[in-house]
């Protein structure tokens, strides 16, 4: 399979030299075929293969002129429908077959140019959306999936060359993950390493905007952030769960039209906590507290996209009565703003590569309110 892979990039380098044809700055729609190289996840052996595809509309923003669209060399923003079949899959030493079912979703991404190679062109595609998975721990015992709705996420490498004005091919790899957060548990999730080779079809017309009425966005080089969010983390085995209150404080320092540096505090308030004489029901692996508040310190960037940011932080816990002696987190999550001072947020928490929950709320920056 390794050895197919690394023919479809040569393919694509070869045919990028002989391709002929004018640059495409239209929309364009691409179907791609995946195949999967593996499949794996944490504490558990996977084997087989998954098979699926993507459509894919990809918006043109090659000639836009606001900053952070010319900063991050975005080529597209896209809109895609993904699917793939796991009838397949099995644990390792499990003969079984049918645990995993086949899974949907729906995602936004990007394509952001990295280099260019004679005519072709070497892209990075991350994306986020929401699946559909049909088979779970409550449907027929799947150890990795608790719900049939999942966060789906995907981050990979393609190579693009046009073969004619308005058509071309797309060679790529990426990793797929779905799991939910930590909303219904078990939660292992899965991931799926897949090779892909597509067609593009460039449609429709390009209108390309006015700079003269582009309102680039963009906050103040120091700005105070005050957040709060709310979210649920499930019961072992179990439709329960448990519900967590996150508050954070922090300060910023704009780098760029598209980076800034942040740190900051954060509380997260358990309102129901660990009982050893209810172990089952309480206990919540690296989650597990004590005590009613956890307060850590982070710090990371915040990737915007416009009005859109990419938050990513590691932090330290100050406070943390943790049945599993755990000291460190991490956070992610995307904010938007609605104006300069408020955003709504969705933020995840996690323990080394564990989800403890996915909280949603809202940011106040009243620095930029008294502006």
């Amino acid at each position: 399979m390794y050895k197919i892979s690394f023919s479809l990039f040569l393919t694509v380098l070869l045919i990028s030299g002989m391709a002929s044809g004018q640059e495409r700055s239209r929309n364009s729609l691409e179907f791609t075929p995946q195949v999967s190289l593996g499949v794996f996840t944490a504490n558990h052996k996977l084997t087989g293969t998954s098979f699926g595809g993507e459509l894919i509309y990809h918006i043109n923003v090659s000639d836009e002129p606001r900053q952070w669209v010319r900063a991050m060399h975005l080529k597209s923003i896209d809109v895609m429908l993904d699917y793939k079949n796991m009838g397949n899959i099995k644990l390792a030493g499990d003969p079984e077959e049918g645990l995993f079912g086949d899974t949907y979703a729906a995602l936004a991404g990007l394509n952001i140019a990295l280099l260019k190679i004679s005519r072709a062109e070497l892209l990075f595609t991350p994306a986020f959306g929401i699946g559909y998975a049909q088979k779970t721990y409550f449907t027929n015992k799947n150890p990795l999936i608790g719900s049939h709705i999942n966060f789906t996420s995907k981050a990979g490498i393609k190579l693009s060359v046009p073969v004619s004005a308005s058509t071309g091919i797309a060679a790529g790899l990426d990793v797929l993950h779905y799991s939910n957060a930590a909303f219904r548990v078990p939660n292992n999730g899965m991931n799926l390493l897949n090779v892909s080779m597509g067609i593009v079809h460039a449609i429709g017309d390009r209108t390309v905007p006015d700079s003269g009425t582009v309102r680039n966005f963009q906050q103040g080089r120091h700005s105070i952030d005050i957040a709060a969010n709310i979210g649920r983390r499930g019961v072992y085995q179990s439709k329960d769960g448990y519900f967590r209150t996150g508050l954070y404080t922090g300060y910023n320092y704009r780098i760029s039209s598209i980076l800034a540096a942040s740190a900051g505090i954060d509380a997260v308030y358990y309102h129901s906590v660990f009982d050893p004489a209810n172990f089952n029901h309480t206990y919540q692996s690296f989650a597990t507290s004590y005590d009613h508040w956890r307060v850590g310190a982070a710090l990371g960037p915040d990737i915007w996209m416009g009005r859109l940011a990419l938050m990513i932080k590691y932090g330290y816990y100050l406070h943390y009565n943790s049945y599993r002696n755990n000291h460190t987190y991490w956070t992610a999550g995307l904010k938007y703003n609605l104006t300069e001072w408020a955003a709504v947020q969705a933020k995840i928490y996690v323990h080394k590569t564990e989800a403890d929950y996915a909280g949603f709320g809202l940011i106040l920056t009243p620095t930029e309110f008294f502006r």
